[in-house]
């Protein structure tokens, strides 16, 4: 009988192998149903099917066996060739998945199999084992049913394996941490000369530690990626579309904790193509495409940002409807609406509650749209950009950074308070003095503009934006006022491709911060990413660079 302690270390290792397994297992059997002759696919789900049913007699767990046992079989009868798969096999296999992924979310937390209706399951994978050779239905079968209770984003990610020698590198860091502690204590009793060599190789050892584990937190976007195969195929046999998944840049790393938040916001866009965007066979085959629909998932890494794209070959946005719409709904008067640009005009369908739908469904229409997606993105100090072609799809490119953890910044000042800027989005930092402002501060169109090597960029005042009322601050300054200052500090910054100047009063230092979520009396404040504790104390926010540029 083994003791409490091990008894628990077999448990997690028996959930996490199982978990692993699983997920292998839905995107063998999603593949299956793809290619049904893909004999290899088909040994690895049967091979890790029977994995599953061996843990779960090793721990007891009989009515877990008894299911996955089933499931066996009929595998078996896929690899003998005497059956093949077909969505009335796919379906209840599936179902099998969810069913042993919510028993196993049920054995971690109360240590037992639950109340699941096993029994219903194993009598349908039972009457499918007796059958032969069944007719084929020319219409996709049934979506597998999935249990009620929805899979957190973070029962996947709540804990993460380790090699070995990623183990020792990070004890010998650890190590090298103390080490340079124990110099820093030596000096300040024997050696002040040294104090300050010693504190810069400890702050050295601090980033360098920092930076592994921020390291061992970036996870391959694939990762949430692959149940997207499983929801496409889902929503595809409940709209009865057709529809295929394409991914690019499955290996493109993220930080854990975004990769949690951004799983919904993916699983909303996904559910919007599919429901809204990509037509149904007739249709699409009457306007001259292919009866399949396409819905293009990528990701890329650049300059510490994450850039989405979810596109989608359906019908497009009709940029007309929304316009009407907004104006029906007095979101706008109908002189603002009519002088909107598309872009704008596209991006009101992230408001609570804007749909152009003539009827809600049961898929996209819960009372909850497109504003959660932009919520999620603004939280996480992203963007969201929106194009669209009517006829002939819509794409949604969401910038995000890397991590939330540890963001490396640069200090500025407003209002005598401190602020940081996201390195990624820094260009180029200038400082102008006496003569030289008016030489460069122009105003076009009514606004200030900063010329740097001739060319004009639009300058926001940092000032203005945060200027809190009664504080004196004249809001907005002017382009005179500008010119009269005795020092102008400009960050040269980038929104999207667009480039804009940031008038600040002082430029500090960089930083690398550990930013923590906004207090719920400043998370409606868009200018706010989030917010650190600097070396002092004091707290310093983060700025949306882009609800800058939109200020």
């Amino acid at each position: 009988m083994f003791d409490e302690a091990t008894q628990k270390m077999l448990l997690q290792e028996f959930l996490a192998e199982n978990r692993e397994a699983l997920d292998r297992v839905e995107r063998g059997l999603l593949q299956l149903e793809q290619d049904p002759s893909d004999r290899e696919s088909l040994l690895a789900v049967f091979r890790d099917m029977h994995t599953i049913k061996g843990n779960c007699r090793m721990l007891g767990f009989v009515h877990l066996e008894e299911l996955t046992h089933t499931a066996e079989s009929l595998l078996d009868l896929l690899r003998e060739g005497k059956r093949r798969m077909e969505p009335q096999i796919g379906g209840p296999l599936l179902g099998v998945v969810d069913t042993v992924r919510a028993t196993l979310r049920t054995i971690e937390q109360t240590g037992d199999e639950g109340q699941t209706d096993f029994a219903g399951q194993v009598l349908l994978l039972g009457a499918l084992l007796e059958q032969e050779n069944p007719s084929l239905s020319p219409v996709d079968g049934p979506p597998s049913s999935r249990p009620d209770e929805k899979e957190s984003p973070q029962t996947r990610m709540d804990s993460i394996r380790i090699s070995i020698d990623r183990l020792d590198g990070l004890m010998n860091q650890i190590g090298e941490l103390g080490s340079a502690y124990n110099q820093l204590k030596y000096a300040i009793q024997r050696h002040p000369s040294r104090i300050e060599q010693d504190l810069e190789t400890l702050g050295q050892q601090i980033q360098g530690l920092q930076h592994v584990i921020l390291q061992y937190r970036l996870q391959p976007i694939g990762q949430i990626w692959d149940n997207c195969h499983r929801l496409v195929r889902d929503l595809a046999v409940e709209t009865r579309k057709k529809v295929i998944l394409e991914l690019s840049g499955e290996e493109t790393e993220v930080d854990r904790g975004v990769l949690v938040a951004i799983k919904e916001v993916l699983g909303h866009l996904i559910r919007n193509a599919i429901d809204h965007g990509i037509e149904r066979p007739g249709e699409r085959t009457a306007q001259g495409k292919s009866p399949v629909g396409r819905l293009k998932l990528s990701a890329e890494q650049k300059h510490g940002q994450i850039h989405l794209e979810i596109q989608d070959d359906g019908r497009g946005i009709d940029v007309e409807a929304v316009r009407r719409k907004a104006m029906l709904s007095h979101l706008m008067s109908p002189e603002q609406a009519m002088t909107m640009g598309e872009a704008e005009i596209l991006r009101l369908i992230l408001l609570p509650g804007f749909s152009t739908a003539k009827q809600l469904s049961k898929i996209s229409g819960r009372g909850t749209g497109l504003d959660v997606v932009r919520a999620a993105v603004d939280k996480l100090g992203g963007t969201i950009t929106i194009t669209s072609q009517q006829g002939s799809g819509s794409q949604f490119h969401l910038r995000i950074p890397q991590t939330m953890a540890i963001v490396p910044a640069l200090l500025v000042s407003a209002c005598r308070e401190s602020y940081a800027i996201p390195q990624a989005h820094i260009i180029e930092l200038l400082s102008l003095y006496g003569r030289d402002i008016a030489a460069h501060v122009e105003g076009k169109m009514r606004s200030p503009m900063v010329r740097v090597r001739d060319r004009l960029f639009p300058l926001v005042s940092l000032l203005d934006v945060v200027a809190k009322p009664g504080s004196g601050a004249p809001s907005p300054r002017t382009v005179a006022q500008l010119q009269a200052l005795p020092a102008l500090h400009v960050v040269l910054l980038q929104s999207e491709e667009l480039l804009f100047a940031l008038a600040v009063d002082g430029i500090q230092e960089p930083a690398n911060l550990v930013i923590k979520p906004l207090h719920t009396l400043f998370a409606n404040i868009s200018i706010l990413a989030g917010m650190a504790v600097l070396a002092d104390g004091s707290a310093c926010f983060l700025l949306n660079v882009e609800e800058l540029h939109k200020s």
